[in-house]
């Protein structure tokens, strides 16, 4: 029995109008790169529209970012697809168990 397809060209027109990165789109639909080509190719040909998505020429994220004994690494490509720059400075709360929020400032 086949899988059925994550594909929803009006979520995905509506995030790229919005601006989201390919990292945001990937999050969003909870695929992979390859996948969300494949879904931008099917809204290419279904609008007969070119679209763009910043962040699709880069490296995709591999991995999640991991606690170790040296701290918390986020690796420059997972903040360059979350729309920081190099030189950026940040805070960080901690509003509940778990969860950390990091923010430009």
């Amino acid at each position: 029995m086949p899988r059925e397809s994550k594909f929803d060209a009006v979520k995905l027109r509506t995030l790229i109008n919005e601006g989201k990165s390919a990292q945001q789109i990937m999050d969003a639909f909870g695929v992979k790169k390859p996948m969300i080509k494949s879904y931008l190719a099917r809204l290419i040909q279904l609008d007969e529209k070119f679209y763009k998505i910043e962040g699709m020429d880069g490296r995709a994220v591999s991995g999640s970012p991991v606690f170790k004994k040296t701290g918390l690494h986020l690796g420059a490509t997972l903040l360059k697809n979350y729309g920081f720059s190099e030189g950026d400075e940040f805070r960080f709360s901690v509003p509940e168990a778990g969860k950390i929020v990091l923010e430009k400032i």
